[in-house]
């Protein structure tokens, strides 16, 4: 796995949350408590980020509706664990990275979901599987990570779309 050092790293809390992130160079690292209520968390979280680093409205949309969707699954699928969720935004040359780790998780690998049967009739279709086939198409690159039951979801996603 991946993993880049950055030489300066520093902690920072959120007044509003009483959470803290790390800023560092061009990454920001938060946790999150499990639970769909961190949602508006989660996104003030990214809409600083992109203020920060002028993100377009395009791609802020596409990101967030990404991180949506993979936050509530988190969340939804694995319900008994205790653990928070962290997310690092980062700039990578002209790409947004953004990492999705859950630490107590089973392996559930979003890349290799099957796709929804978009021609069936609405009353025949299976339920679920629509969000993350709408991530796949949205989002330029999604890779997933599975060890020692932590789960990590990267998203590289174009800053010039």
């Amino acid at each position: 796995m991946f993993k880049k050092i950055y030489p300066k790293r520093t902690k920072v809390t959120d007044l509003k949350s009483g959470g803290a992130f790390f800023l560092a160079g061009e990454l920001m690292q938060k946790s999150f408590r499990r639970s769909v209520k961190s949602l508006e968390s989660v996104f003030s979280f990214i809409a600083d980020f992109f203020r920060t680093h002028n993100v377009n409205d395009d791609v802020a949309f596409t990101v967030k509706f990404a991180v949506e969707e993979l936050f509530t699954n988190l969340v939804k699928y694995n319900p008994s664990s205790q653990s928070e969720i962290s997310l690092n935004l980062e700039i990578e040359g002209r790409n947004i990275v953004v990492r999705i780790t859950d630490t107590e998780s089973q392996p559930f690998d979003p890349t290799k979901s099957p796709e929804p049967d978009l021609q069936a009739p609405l009353e025949k279709r299976r339920a679920g599987g629509l969000g993350i086939f709408l991530v796949k198409r949205m989002i330029d690159r999604i890779e997933y990570h599975h060890t020692d039951k932590m789960s990590t979801i990267t998203l590289v996603h174009s800053l010039e779309k």
